[in-house]
């Protein structure tokens, strides 16, 4: 009896492990959350950077190293404005908006200004112009500022075409290292934009279609 219990308990092992196999297999392949993420187009597009770091046994690399990896093209005071007024369009901030963006006084930083409706500076975020990253003490001032995404509501705003050109303007300035800019966006019959992502030549090297509703990459 006690042979014949072992055995069950060994093939219903492997009769789990049979069935869960292809369920990580195809949930690790689409990035840990159920679909790809939306800026994976940028991943690895130009075979990689001289500044990618050290990899690890899994293949991927490590997670502070990637936050502190240098662009190509060092961010410019214009372009972390427009990260700010994107993320103050996203949350759907009316109470809030950005001042002047210029380069600190401490060499490599930039700071934007965020100000109120009276034009009162409310908070300086500052970035670093290697990394194109807000320092770490910003992004936790913003997340107390910054009000939390209504899910219920999320779906039933649609984003304008000034909207959705600074929207996808700033995703490009966020993944695209310095060396990748916004080309031509447009509207589609069928109401999503087409846009188009250009080296610093003017070359073409990605095309890709955005959702209005939530600016982000659909195709």
């Amino acid at each position: 009896m006690k042979r014949k219990t072992h055995l069950k308990i060994a093939a219903a092992l492997i009769a789990t492990t049979l069935i869960a196999t292809p369920f990580a297999a195809s949930y690790a392949g689409q990035g840990g959350h159920g679909k790809q993420s939306e800026w994976a187009m940028f991943d690895g597009h130009h075979g990689g950077s001289k500044n990618d770091g050290p990899r690890s046994e899994h293949g991927k690399g490590d997670k502070h190293d990637r936050q502190n990896r240098e662009r190509a093209v060092p961010l410019t005071p214009a372009e972390a404005r427009i990260l700010i007024d994107a993320m103050l369009l996203k949350t759907n901030v009316s109470d809030l908006k950005t001042g002047d963006a210029l380069l600190a006084e401490q060499p490599g930083k930039i700071d934007v200004l965020l100000v109120n409706a009276d034009g009162g500076v409310v908070e300086v975020i500052k970035f670093d112009a290697k990394t194109g990253r807000m320092e770490k003490d910003e992004r936790r001032t913003l997340r107390k500022l910054l009000p939390r995404p209504d899910k219920a509501e999320r779906y039933n705003r649609k984003f304008d075409a000034n909207q959705m050109s600074l929207l996808a303007n700033a995703m490009v300035i966020r993944f695209g290292n310095g060396d990748l800019k916004l080309g031509d966006i447009a509207q589609t019959p069928r109401g999503t934009y087409s846009a188009t992502v250009t080296n610093n030549a003017g070359d073409i090297v990605r095309e890709m279609e955005l959702s209005s509703v939530t600016g982000r990459p659909i195709s």
